[in-house]
């Protein structure tokens, strides 16, 4: 299998790109493509990238190849990590997903339409840039929506899942959850489908109560909302450790939400989880086994009722998504998840 990583010398593509290296996922023989700007920084800082990669990693070190044109972009598996990225400051109002909409969807168009005329048609795109929803529906307009997966919701339930795990005191791996819905704000965790390994049914649902709080799940679009506001003031006057500290009083699911918002203003962004979350995908893929995930695809209404893109799980495997499933869930779960897709929609229909 060869790898190709749109954006490769961005913050996030290059934690992945190292990724791929040092954990020898490709074997020397096999290409690593990193993909610059031809009229961007990256049509230089590519070549010593992987010059870096070359002399670090010789032994172990897959065939690195350099694609400045979208157009001789030629990979199994294609990564795209490019678009703009707001710099974060502590006195600027803080820019959301949905504001990069339209620095980044020319990005999208561009490379999914080359990929699309000049591709082997068997690629399968991982997208990691934002807005992820906006990223999935213009990639898989052109290239099929089996074949274009999003990260938002994958790093979400791992995130869930680790929030869970530190309350409990026990190992993320022993944490089965999922959050649905948009990467953001409007995201919803399945507090419902959580099960725990070695928990009984009381055990379990003592637990659960215990660390979640007697709010209702219908609650947690204001809860993040309130939380979000609250850190955001702490962030404007340059307190960036309380803002840390007050995350530690919201329940596991808010914490998922408002803790990568702190750290991205606090200047160190988020790119190692990305990166890490991004990996834990890429060895799912290509181990050829298939898996449950949850992560952003294109649905045509098969689940849900829903018409469009947002985060759901579905079983991945070597060829992409091969089935989306509708997970049991409570009405309001279900309620939430309808909403944030209606929205989603909305936001980015003027884009696609």
């Amino acid at each position: 299998m060869n790898i190709a990583v749109i954006g490769a010398c961005g913050d996030v593509g290059r934690q992945i790109v190292q990724h791929i290296v040092v954990e020898r996922l490709l074997e020397c023989d096999q290409r690593l493509v990193l993909v610059g700007n031809a009229d961007g920084p990256s049509a230089r800082s590519a070549y010593g990238l992987a010059a870096d990669l070359t002399d670090a990693y010789a032994e172990i070190c897959p065939t690195i190849e350099i694609v400045l044109d979208p157009s001789k972009i030629r990979a199994d598996l294609i990564i795209a990590a490019a678009g703009r990225t707001p710099r974060p400051t502590l006195d600027a109002a803080p820019m959301s997903r949905d504001g990069l909409a339209e620095a980044n969807a020319p990005i999208f168009e561009r490379y999914a339409r080359a990929i699309a005329e000049h591709g082997h048609g068997h690629e399968i795109v991982l997208c990691v840039s934002n807005p992820v929803e906006l990223a999935v529906a213009v990639f898989a307009k052109h290239l099929g929506r089996r074949r274009v997966i999003g990260m938002g919701a994958f790093l979400d339930s791992l995130r869930f899942r680790k929030e869970i795990a530190v309350d409990l005191g026990i190992r993320r791996q022993t944490v089965h959850a999922f959050v649905v819905g948009e990467h953001g704000t409007l995201s919803v965790p399945l507090w419902s489908g959580v099960h725990i390994f070695g928990y009984d049914a009381d055990r379990l649902s003592g637990e659960l109560a215990r660390i979640r709080g007697p709010r209702p799940i219908g609650e947690f679009p204001d809860v993040v909302a309130e939380a979000q506001a609250e850190l955001e003031s702490l962030i404007r006057r340059g307190d960036v450790r309380e803002a840390y500290a007050a995350i530690e009083r919201f329940p596991p699911d808010v914490r998922v939400v408002v803790r990568p918002f702190v750290t991205h203003y606090s200047g160190a962004k988020t790119v190692i989880g990305t990166g890490h979350a991004t990996m834990e995908f890429i060895r799912t893929i290509t181990q050829g086994a298939d898996a449950l995930v949850s992560g952003q695809v294109a649905i045509e209404g098969e689940v849900y009722g829903i018409h469009g893109t947002i985060g759901v799980p579905f079983v991945v495997g070597n060829r992409g998504v091969d089935r989306i499933f509708e997970l049991p869930m409570d009405d309001a779960e279900r309620r939430l998840l309808v909403d944030s897709a209606h929205r989603v929609q909305a936001k980015i229909a003027p884009y696609v």
